[in-house]
């Protein structure tokens, strides 16, 4: 008996830990825009930094930060999980082609209030 309600207080500390740490992450949005240096006479394979953009962006799908990417009219939208607004803004920031302004970034919480999954 004794075992058991040890096992029991060990399920219920696990699974305590792991709600905690799930609560920490959050989603956000970032939202990309051509910016003031976009060649709009190029496609997008021919404009600078954007090659590099291209695997930063793999990079970060492969270290599990993106939860979806996807683009709608002339806007690229990444839905990520983070800590914070902050280390989203870091994270972002460090690619070439937001730092040389191909792109024009925006970043906001994102609150999903369903949650589901795309496929």
């Amino acid at each position: 008996m004794k075992n058991f309600l040890i096992f029991i207080a060990f399920c219920c500390l696990s699974t305590w830990i792991y709600a905690q740490d799930t609560a920490t992450e959050k989603h956000f949005i970032a939202l990309y825009t051509v910016g003031e240096g976009w060649d709009m006479e190029k496609q997008p394979a021919e404009q600078p930094y954007f090659k590099e953009h291209s695997a930063f962006l793999s990079q970060l799908r492969k270290e599990k930060n993106i939860v979806i990417g996807a683009r709608y009219s002339d806007t690229g939208m990444l839905v990520l999980k983070a800590k914070d607004l902050e280390t989203v803004k870091k994270l972002l920031n460090q690619d070439i082609a937001i730092q040389n302004k191909l792109f024009n970034l925006i970043i906001h919480p994102f609150n999903p209030f369903y949650k589901g999954c795309v496929e």
